[in-house]
């Protein structure tokens, strides 16, 4: 099931959606994809123009797979520039998952701090690609394109504390 199909299902009934164990990272749903399906119900409820500003994850409990949960949103306050959200997921009457978020409409300030820029990277195609292996990566990896662009490589013994590289999703988003 494709990232895409498990936001539809969100969209569609939030209060039965069944993350399949493809998503798995252990014996648990991956963690930034059950944030990203709260979100999703977040957002439903959110005002046009009122980006997300601040998110808070608190992962309660695990995620079981292939089991129906319900991803549950609620507005805390919602103000004339700014909504304050809750969301939740419940799986067997337990909570499993807690965001808080802040959306709010952008503003003007006499305040310009400038972005870091990002770290010099490889071109895409320069980097070494980090394969999906059944039994060994964590399964929810097979639905990403990873590159590996600087630093060194996990258990490498590189003494780099720069690590980075290119990651999308494989198929539809």
């Amino acid at each position: 099931m494709e990232l895409c199909e498990l936001l539809q299902a969100v969209r569609d009934n939030p209060g039965s959606v069944v993350v399949p164990a493809s998503w798995g990272q252990g014996r648990a749903g991956f963690g930034g994809l059950v944030a990203a399906l709260v979100f999703e119900s977040m957002r439903a409820k959110v005002p046009d123009g009122r980006p997300l500003r601040s998110l808070a994850i608190t992962f309660v409990g695990p995620l079981a797979l292939d089991t129906p949960a319900s991803f549950e949103a609620e507005v805390l306050r919602e103000g004339k520039a700014v909504s304050q959200m809750l969301g939740r997921v419940m799986q067997d009457g337990q909570v499993v998952t807690i965001v808080q978020g802040s959306f709010g409409a952008a503003r003007s300030s006499v305040v310009d701090v400038a972005a870091e820029p990002a770290p010099a990277m490889p071109p895409v195609e320069a980097c070494q690609e980090l394969p999906y292996v059944a039994g060994v990566t964590p399964e929810f990896t097979r639905y990403l394109a990873m590159r590996w662009g600087i630093g060194g490589l996990p258990f490498s013994g590189n003494a780099s504390r720069e690590m980075g590289g290119w990651v999308r999703q494989r198929g539809d988003v």
